[in-house]
């Protein structure tokens, strides 16, 4: 790697960062990181496109704030895709001012006066307050644009609650996986289909063999183009996912690459724990079992405020 290329690529992170920084700042975002920017929005900010956001601020941190820490060219390539998708969301939430126009050249004649002030009922309507921006971008389920009757499923008010805390726990391990979602699913999805299959081979059931023959070759076929599609400058293109079953090892790789176990193993034993409640209540265990779901519903709640931090 070239000595000067890692400076390049922080550059390119932090410039990029900025950008998204300033674009939530026109759309009414107040705070002083991406984070509290983005939780400021509320609903008017698209689910996906806030996880974007968060991921986004992780990368800008660990190249800013970690010494040595540079990105692969895979890595660099996911995180320039995600800010292009969220500022693609952001232009759409709010467009860009547009520019002022150029000044007129000195031989040309004076404008005319300026107009009598209009009534104030006529004058052009002051930029919308959060409140309306929220409406105008309703959550889906919601009707009339208004404020959605639920939070959002991975928002920190479900840890506050006792057994919908379970809800966040779900989303915390979703989120340990970062850019890295697209090929777990797809991960999830061979796999299924390969378990399809060998029931097929054991039944010799015809439907089952056109469903996961199906899925198979439409993960193989994503598989193909996700390898293909990396530019040479960034690191050329990945040909291994061409042969069959090798693009589990290159759905594995990325998944690695953007995991956070940290959070994976909070989801984990926040989960864990509480199944170990239930079983103890089927045994007639209450006692250890209410201790045991409290513990669960407190290392949520615990983690929670921890990552609002």
């Amino acid at each position: 790697m070239n000595s000067d290329e890692p400076i390049i690529i922080t550059g390119r992170v932090i410039d990029a960062t900025r950008k998204i920084e300033s674009r939530l700042a026109e759309c009414g975002a107040t705070g002083s990181g991406l984070r509290e920017k983005t939780d400021s929005l509320g609903s008017a900010l698209p689910e996906e496109v806030a996880r974007l956001i968060h991921f986004i601020g992780t990368v800008r941190n660990r190249v800013a704030h970690e010494s040595g820490v540079t990105l692969r060219a895979d890595e660099l390539e996911l995180f320039e895709e995600a800010a292009r998708a969220v500022l693609k969301e952001l232009d759409r939430i709010q467009p860009p001012a547009p520019e002022s126009p150029a000044p007129l050249p000195p031989e040309s004649p004076a404008p005319s006066p300026a107009p009598p002030p209009l009534r104030e009922s006529d004058d052009e309507p002051p930029a919308r307050p959060k409140s309306a921006r929220r409406a105008a971008s309703p959550e889906p389920g919601s009707s009339s644009g208004e404020e959605p009757l639920l939070p959002p499923w991975n928002s920190p008010l479900w840890a506050t609650l006792p057994g919908l805390h379970l809800i966040y726990a779900f989303g915390a391990g979703w989120s340990a996986f970062g850019a890295g979602q697209l090929y777990l699913l797809l991960l999830l999805a061979e796999l299924i289909a390969l378990t399809a299959l060998g029931f097929a081979a054991a039944l010799a059931s015809q439907p089952l063999v056109a469903a996961g023959g199906t899925l198979f070759l439409a993960v193989y076929l994503c598989g193909i183009w996700l390898g293909m599609r990396n530019p040479k400058e960034q690191g050329g293109r990945v040909w291994y996912p061409l042969i069959p079953l090798a693009n589990l090892l290159f759905f594995l790789k990325k998944i690695a690459a953007f995991i956070e176990p940290a959070r994976l193993v909070i989801s984990i034993v926040i989960l864990g724990t509480w199944l170990a409640a239930i079983q103890l209540a089927v045994t007639g265990e209450l006692s250890a079992a209410g201790i045991i779901a409290l513990a669960s519903w407190l290392g949520a709640l615990i983690d929670s405020r921890l990552h609002r931090r």
